[in-house]
């Protein structure tokens, strides 16, 4: 049951507007606008502090953990040293459609206005976008591919939670000092450790300093507070900020502080989300279970989560026009991770695990993403109760399987025991928490596009232009393998190039945009005085987020049988369909669309092109080495990039019409998947799911009446284990009707607080645009096995 404080808090959380907070813009271009020598990384570090001693702060009358990303509930920051798009998009910050923020006052606009043009041109974003050749600029365009991390530093960084909350930051800072003491500088670059160490210095003191000063506030709130209650809880407050994050953590609510201010700073250090919050209930646990025996009941741990999940549900990652539309309801992809196998690969479940779910029951977020690491062993209870919050609460927890993210990372370099220690960053994809140097967002890439191209001899029919090679006109294809290698000369063009792009974007954020604070927690880069985006750490690699393998799966088939098997029509003819969108031949488009087998009902001549496809695409960007000198992992993912993506692409021969959306992620086309729900999860296994290591992202919509009871539950588990049982590695769950969703599109205001799985992330229904919306209400709802 919610307290009144977390309901007051939550009240806040969900219905005050965000509004701009101009404290970094502001803070950030006045230390920079100071003549200096600094290296940039010293540069970085200093300005950070600078921010961090300076920003405005204030503590909520209800909390008890400190420390907001703004001056206010949900202030947004904005980094406009960092992304080009503020000045390109400035116009449509409190325009948007979704993810709109708004202004205090126009003083406040035309001061971020004056500060965002004294930066134009300068930006990392300006810096990126120079990397792009005007033919990689055109592909661009026509959304071949996307310029990932082109306004943001790398993501996906994971804190080593494990080993920082026995420790604090002063003993990161010790041996920071230690190794300055021993340092002699024998080679020009030597000098390079010297600075990351001085800078790696400045920042966890900055922080710790950050931490005081929410102490000396809250000492002097409790100096003027008349409530006895609130005094203490404020002078706790304040013991607990002068302990962490400088020292260990003595309790569990001084570990949730320094895991919150620890995860605030790389947020506000740099634009980005993906920064995984790691195995809560393992770190936790200890002061849990010391706690519990004290005498603390479950209120007491449940307050302190439910408050930890509202400070993560406040932040922001505000992001271009174009991608607020593309992916809306600006999601963090902040993972708390429960469950799974420990190091030596026994069950890990426990007590404060089932905690966390009970409170997914009482209270939901749309941020954090909760995460649930299934195995063999699991236990059943506790695998019992992550599956009711996912039905009960709108899809949180997922659900993932330890055998198949373990195998992957085996094949990635880790140990046996590093491996067993995984979380997710980014959508669904498994690293190794606090070791790794990881990067998802380097381009999404449209597939279907590439086939579209491919059917036009390289060109494409949209922007008028030659984007890709000449590999035959396809009226004289003979047999569908000929479609197939056109296609793949089309695709092994188009990687080479966005992956090019890519490695120099990686490479430009070790230059100028190196995240220093994740670098200080990440296992490695102490020891070798090497900030992430230099090889700090041990273990790298980057993925590309392939779009909607679907329609690719479904085209190819119906190539094959409705043109080469069975000959209803020419290439020649499908192609003018394709042409002219099936204009007055919607009897040609639903023989595509009926008389070739589709992906998602367990049919090997459908499933055969996904095998195909997912190990094809995989050996195509396993030709190069990522900036690092890692391996390039694919992610079947498409968040809802199927929408914008389909805006460019025409129609296909699975009788998709043109610019309508593609399907999501790597789930069937919307309406194609007949038979089941578990021969979808068979489909996918027909894929090999042990070839795409970032992992394969499965919707799954169920129909509340068949997912009531505990019959309902039984029919999910039942999905979950036949998936999981054949390599599976990711499945979510919407349990929701079209009548209710349709009900909140026409009045909003009673449904506010819908949560529904949109992707790798949760969103509130009603705060998505109408497109996205719709493409969830179609989605297949599954009403049996």
């Amino acid at each position: 049951m919610l307290t009144q404080r977390i309901i007051r808090l939550n009240d806040k959380v969900r219905n005050t507007d965000p509004t701009i907070d101009l404290d970094r813009a502001r803070l950030i271009t006045e230390f920079y606008s100071r003549p200096s020598m600094d290296n940039y990384i010293l540069r970085r570090a200093k300005a950070f502090r600078y921010f961090l001693e300076n920003k405005r702060i204030f503590i909520d009358q209800d909390s008890q953990i400190a420390g907001h990303a703004g001056d206010r509930i949900q202030a947004v920051p904005l980094h406009p040293d960092v992304t080009k798009w503020l000045y390109d998009d400035f116009e449509t910050l409190d325009q948007r459609v979704s993810d709109r923020l708004h202004f205090r006052n126009e003083e406040e606009k035309e001061e971020l206005r004056e500060i965002v043009e004294k930066w134009h041109g300068n930006t990392f974003g300006d810096f990126a976008a120079k990397l792009e050749d005007d033919d990689v600029k055109d592909m661009i365009d026509a959304l071949v591919f996307t310029h990932g991390v082109s306004n943001q530093s790398t993501m996906n960084h994971t804190p080593d939670y494990d080993n920082l909350i026995k420790y604090g930051y002063r003993h990161y800072i010790d041996e920071c000092k230690e190794n300055l003491a021993s340092f002699v500088c024998k080679d020009v670059y030597d000098m390079e450790q010297r600075i990351n160490w001085e800078a790696m210095i400045i920042v966890m003191e900055g922080i710790i300093h950050f931490a005081h000063r929410y102490a000396d506030l809250a000492e002097l709130q409790a100096a003027e507070c008349t409530d006895a209650a609130r005094r203490q809880e404020l002078l706790t407050m304040a013991e607990n900020c002068r302990t962490v994050p400088e020292f260990a953590p003595k309790t569990f609510l001084q570990a949730a502080q320094l895991v919150w201010f620890t995860h605030l700073a790389i947020v506000l250090e740099a634009a980005g989300g993906d920064h995984c919050l790691g195995r809560f209930d393992q770190y936790m646990y200890p002061f849990f279970e010391k706690e519990t025996a004290e005498g603390k009941d479950e209120g007491y741990f449940q307050e302190i989560i439910h408050e930890f999940k509202l400070k993560i549900a406040e932040l922001w990652n505000i992001r271009q026009y174009k991608e607020s539309i593309a992916v809306p309801g600006c999601p963090l992809w902040m993972h708390v991770m429960l469950g799974g196998v420990k190091e030596n690969g026994r069950d890990a479940c426990n007590e404060l695990t089932n905690v966390f779910l009970r409170c997914l029951l009482d209270l939901q977020t749309d941020e954090p993403c909760i995460s649930f690491r299934f195995h063999p062993g699991v236990n059943e209870e506790t695998f019992r109760l992550a599956i009711q919050a996912a039905r009960d609460s709108g899809g949180h927890p997922a659900f993932y399987n330890d055998t198949a993210a373990i195998t992957y990372l085996l094949s990635l370099g880790f140990t046996l025991k590093e491996a067993r220690n995984w979380g997710i960053c980014g959508c669904i994809e498994p690293v190794v928490l606090g070791i790794t140097d990881f990067q998802t967002n380097s381009s999404n890439f449209n597939v279907n596009k590439i086939l579209e191209i491919t059917l036009h001899n390289g060109y494409d029919p949209l922007t008028k232009k030659q984007l890709g090679i000449k590999t035959g006109d396809p009226r004289k294809f003979t047999c569908i393998g000929d479609v197939m290698e056109a296609f793949e000369a089309q695709l092994d063009f188009f990687m080479e190039k966005m992956i090019k792009l890519a490695n120099a974007t990686l490479g430009g954020h070790a230059f100028t945009l190196p995240t220093i604070t994740a670098s200080c927690f990440s296992r490695g880069c102490i020891e070798k005085g090497k900030m992430l985006q230099q090889k700090g750490s041990d273990h790298h690699y980057t993925t590309v987020s392939i779009a909607s393998m679907a329609n690719l799966i479904d085209s190819f088939a119906a190539m094959e049988e409705c043109v080469f098997n069975k000959g209803y029509l020419s290439m020649e003819e499908l192609l003018q369909l394709l042409d002219t969108n099936f204009e007055g031949k919607e009897n040609m488009r639903q023989l595509l669309i009926n008389k070739a087998p589709k992906y998602g009902n367990n049919i090997e001549q459908a499933d055969k092109y996904g095998e195909w496809f997912v190990d094809r695409i995989d050996r195509s960007m396993k030709r190069f080495k990522d900036a690092h000198g890692g391996q390039w992992t694919s992610l079947h993912a498409t968040v809802v990039y199927n929408v914008e993506m389909g805006k460019n692409v025409g129609a296909m021969p699975d009788g998709r019409l043109a610019f309508s959306p593609l399907a999501d992620n790597a789930s069937p086309m919307t309406g194609m998947d007949v038979n089941g729900p578990t021969a979808v999860v068979n489909s996918l296994a027909a894929c090999d799911e042990q070839i795409p290591q970032s992992g394969m992202l499965l919707n799954q919509r169920f129909d509340p009446t068949i997912a009531a009871g505990e019959k309902g539950l039984d029919i999910i588990e039942s999905v979950f284990r036949a998936h999981f049982a054949q390599g599976g590695y990711h499945i979510q769950i919407n349990v929701l009707d079209d009548e209710t969703l349709l009900a909140a599109q026409k009045e909003p205001e009673k449904y506010k607080n819908i949560i529904v799985r949109v992707a790798g992330y949760s969103a509130y229904f009603v705060e998505l645009g109408k497109e996205i919306q719709d493409n969830i209400i179609q989605r297949t709802i599954q009403k049996g096995l």
